[in-house]
């Protein structure tokens, strides 16, 4: 019966836009976790993983989108970074300008442009049907020659790599690609991906591999 439910959930997360931001706005709104391990030596990892494909000179301005509590944000402050932290969830907002003392807003409050936005291990989180919609609204905000970095990110392609999860896991999430049904989560397809970035007027799309054996890195360059 528990794997019914699952299962029936999971085609939910995936066929609905509107019941898989259901799932993800009551799991976002009431949590702080924004990454199973939260040790500060992990927070330092990732910052130092995301200097070696970022490029950016210390006066360019940056957006980190969906930064959760601020940890990667933080990190780029404390190196001389211009950053702007926002977020989906009003608590990872509130911790991110009280613990961190970072400039940070809710996601749909930003109305001004960056040299840079990151989309740190959270595009995922954006339904199918829904990508295109906030890859056009990202492209606003950033200004001519800068880029989106969408990193760490599920990879469609890869998730075969993830987790052990048998051919039964590889048979449903290639009609339902829904990396964590609690969180409303997605595998990215590397295709759709980057046939919407050029869609919305990005000049070129880059692919990159992650740390991560299942995860992958895209650069959208506007």
């Amino acid at each position: 019966m528990q794997k019914i439910k699952m299962l029936l959930k999971m085609m939910g997360v995936s066929l609905s836009p509107n019941y898989s931001a259901k799932v993800a706005n009551d799991y976002w709104q009431n949590t702080t976790k924004t990454h199973g391990i939260m040790k500060e030596d992990m927070f330092d990892f990732y910052f130092t993983e995301l200097l070696k494909i970022i490029k950016l000179k210390k006066d360019q301005s940056i957006l980190d989108y969906g930064g959760g509590n601020g940890e990667i944000a933080y990190r780029f402050k404390e190196n001389g970074y211009k950053v702007t932290h926002c977020d989906l969830s009003k608590i990872m907002v509130n911790n991110a300008q009280h613990k961190f003392n970072l400039q940070s807003c809710e996601c749909n409050q930003i109305n001004k442009k960056y040299d840079s936005i990151l989309f740190h291990n959270a595009f995922f989180y954006i339904h199918p049907k829904k990508q295109k919609e906030i890859l056009r609204k990202l492209y606003t905000f950033i200004n001519d020659g800068g880029k989106l970095y969408i990193t760490d990110t599920p990879d469609f392609d890869k998730r075969v790599n993830s987790f052990g999860g048998g051919r039964i896991n590889l048979f449903l999430t290639s009609i339902f690609p829904v990396y964590q049904i609690s969180l409303a989560g997605f595998y990215i397809k590397d295709k759709v991906l980057k046939n919407i970035a050029k869609q919305v007027g990005f000049k070129k799309v880059s692919k990159l591999d992650s740390w991560c054996n299942y995860r992958s890195h895209w650069i959208l360059e506007r």
